[in-house]
Parts: structure tokens; C-alpha cells; sequence
């Protein structure tokens, strides 16, 4: 079992060392789809790192859950990068209880069954920045129907639970947010068909695929909430917040190699890594403070919560960047350590909510 030490100004997981060379062991395989990442989800399950602080921070524990994706994203950002997505099925089943909810939930707890997050077009919705994918319809026969596309998602196996935004059936056109409803259901249910495997940049071990729905019933208790802007305003804060957590990993690591890179002329560069590194620690620090407040009396500002995921992302960037800099013809050999981090880094800027649309909606606010 992991043990937690949380302080004032700091937030750590005790995660194994069986855990740690795992991970660092298989980071490689993992990057290039040789394995999986679902293989971690029963590893961390084993330690209780899978479901921390679901639903809202509950027991104020949002904050070592965020430890945890932090501390794994140094060895691989695909380990806690599926965790992260996995996570958050068991936030949305978690908050929204009910019996399938309930009938689900064992296996997503125990890391045996995957989830997939595909919510993006949801948080988009809700920014006003685009439509639904998914459509709820009531067929003639009385059975409630999804049809429509998951353009991208993650943790996309054949025996996944996805949970999805989608328009209900009582809406007639595309109305943003109104008239949506929030549901999940099998990967494995007829009428879903998961694309082919891609050729993906970094993180192909992920399962990050499209799936297209022709008619998949859903009971009525898959229907996991019709309180569609409420529900996603409430989850959105420990989306963000562990997304950001993924980001700071990754740039703790480059910034540390980059430090230990920089000797010779390679020192020219120290001030700038020096300085982005300074930049890193204030990240953590605010990424505490917003996670703690989660669900709490005094919530954080969702500004702020935004505007901390799009720096923690640009920060891995600059400092993959730097690392691979310093590391000189090593950096360009795809199975060393820098080149994955770096291609990793390239992926963050596209993860939903991209770059464009976190500046898109920051600056609606000026």
C-alpha cells in the first residue's frame, strides 16, 4: 500500500519502487505501442493510486492524486497520461451514482476494466466553442439509441467503459449546451466500432483512437446526468488540475537533465533553464493551492485553474526543448530518454483542451 506525506508547500505520493522501475523500465516499449499503458492501471490499482480523491476531492485528496500523475509522468507520460483519462471515468461514475455506475465501478477501482474519457467535445460545448459529436435518439420501439462519431479518445480497448457528452432526445437541433446529456457504456456494446490502430507521434501505447456509433442502446440508468452544464462545470477544475500535474512531470524531468546537461558551452543556456526551472516550482506550488480548494466551500477561480493548465503545458514544451538542446546528437536518437520526452511534449499542445482553445477562452475573459 502507498503511504501519503502531504506539508504546507508540498504534495507527495509515496509511489513503490516495484512501481517506479516498472514504469522506467517499460517507458520505451510503451512509447513505441510495444505494450500497453492499461498494464499500470492493476499496478497502481494494487496501491490505491487509481480513484484519489473521487468525486470532488473527497477527503481533500485531489492533491496526491495529482502527485501521483506528477511523480509517474518523469519516467513515462503515457502511464499517468491513461491513468489520468481512466481517472476520470471513475470521477464522472463516481459523482453521478446509479446502478450501472455501480455495476461498473468495481473494475475501473480494481484497474482490470479501462476507462475512456471522451468528454472533450463537452468542455468545448460548454466554452461555446463547438458541438456535440453524439446524438441520444428514442426509437420507435421505445429504446434509447446513440449514433455519432468519437473523433479522439484514449484508453479506446474493446473492453473500455467511455463516458461521452452527447445531445439528448428531446433536443431537435444543436442548442450548445442545452438539451445535452452525459453518458456511458461499454466499448465492447454493438454498434461501436473503434478505428484502426494509429501511427501516432509518441504515446502509442495509449489506446488514442477513434470509435464510430451506429445505434448503441443505452438504458436509462447509462444516463449518467441530464444536468449537462452543471455536471461539467463541476468536473472540469480536477480535469484541468491533473492534466496539469501530467505537464509538470514531464518538465521536472527535462528540467532536471537539462541542469545536468549543461556543462561546457552547453552552460550558455543555465540562465534560461535556471529560470524556466523557478517558473516550475511556482506552478506546483499554485497547483496545490487549486487542488485543495476542489470542491470546497471556496472553490478556485476556473480562470485560474485554465490558466495554470496552459502554463504547466507550455512549460513542459520550453523545457523538453532546452533538455534537448543540451543533450546534443543523443536527443535525436529515438530510444533515448530526451527524445521521448521531447516528443512527448509535442503532444501536449494538442491534448484536449489544446493550447489554441485554452488561449481562445482565457482571452474571452480580458
Amino acid at each position: 500500500m502507498a503511504s501519503r506525506v502531504a506539508g504546507a508547500n508540498t504534495a507527495r505520493v509515496e509511489i513503490s519502487q516495484k512501481l517506479r522501475t516498472w514504469t522506467a523500465d517499460n517507458a520505451q516499449l510503451i512509447d513505441s505501442g510495444a505494450i500497453s499503458a492499461r498494464e499500470a492501471l492493476p499496478r497502481l490499482a494494487d496501491e490505491s493510486l487509481v480513484d484519489m480523491g473521487a468525486p470532488l476531492n473527497n477527503n481533500g485528496d485531489l492533491v496526491h492524486q495529482a502527485a501521483v500523475l506528477e511523480s509517474l509522468a518523469r519516467y513515462s507520460l503515457s502511464v499517468p497520461f491513461s491513468l489520468w483519462g481512466h481517472r476520470m471515468v471513475i470521477e464522472f461514475l463516481k459523482l453521478s451514482g446509479g446502478g450501472y455506475a455501480q455495476s461498473v465501478l468495481p473494475g475501473l477501482q480494481a484497474g482490470t476494466t479501462p476507462g475512456a474519457s471522451a468528454m472533450a467535445p463537452g468542455y468545448k460545448s460548454l466554452a461555446g466553442a463547438g458541438d456535440l459529436d453524439l446524438r441520444l435518439s428514442k426509437h420507435h420501439d421505445g429504446t434509447l439509441r446513440l449514433s455519432g462519431d468519437i473523433h479522439w479518445a484514449s484508453n479506446l480497448y474493446d473492453d473500455a467503459i467511455a463516458v461521452a457528452p452527447a445531445y439528448g432526445p428531446e433536443t431537435t437541433h444543436h442548442t450548445g449546451v442545452r438539451g445535452g446529456v452525459i453518458v456511458a457504456f461499454p466499448l465492447k456494446a454493438s454498434g461501436v466500432e473503434i478505428g484502426p490502430d494509429l501511427e501516432i507521434l509518441a504515446m502509442r501505447g495509449t489506446a488514442s483512437n477513434s470509435a464510430a456509433l451506429r445505434d448503441v442502446e443505452i438504458r436509462p440508468e447509462q444516463i449518467l446526468t441530464r444536468d449537462f452544464s452543471t455536471f461539467l462545470q463541476r468536473t472540469r477544475p480536477t480535469l484541468s488540475v491533473l492534466q496539469a500535474s501530467l505537464c509538470l512531470g514531464l518538465a521536472s524531468a527535462a528540467y532536471e537533465q537539462a541542469v545536468l546537461n549543461a556543462t561546457g558551452f552547453h552552460a550558455v543556456l543555465l540562465g534560461e533553464i535556471h529560470e524556466h526551472g523557478e517558473q516550475l516550482g511556482t506552478a506546483r506550488q499554485q497547483l496545490i493551492q487549486l487542488a485543495s480548494h476542489v470542491g470546497t466551500d471556496h472553490p478556485p477561480n476556473p480562470q485560474d485553474v485554465l490558466a495554470l493548465r496552459l502554463q504547466a503545458g507550455q512549460l513542459a514544451g520550453a523545457l523538453a526543448t532546452l533538455e534537448l538542446k543540451t543533450a546534443g546528437g543523443q536527443g535525436f536518437i529515438t530510444t533515448s530518454d530526451t527524445n521521448r520526452r521531447y516528443r512527448e511534449a509535442t503532444f501536449i499542445p494538442l491534448q484536449a483542451p489544446s493550447e489554441t482553445q485554452l488561449r481562445w477562452e482565457l482571452g474571452q475573459t480580458d
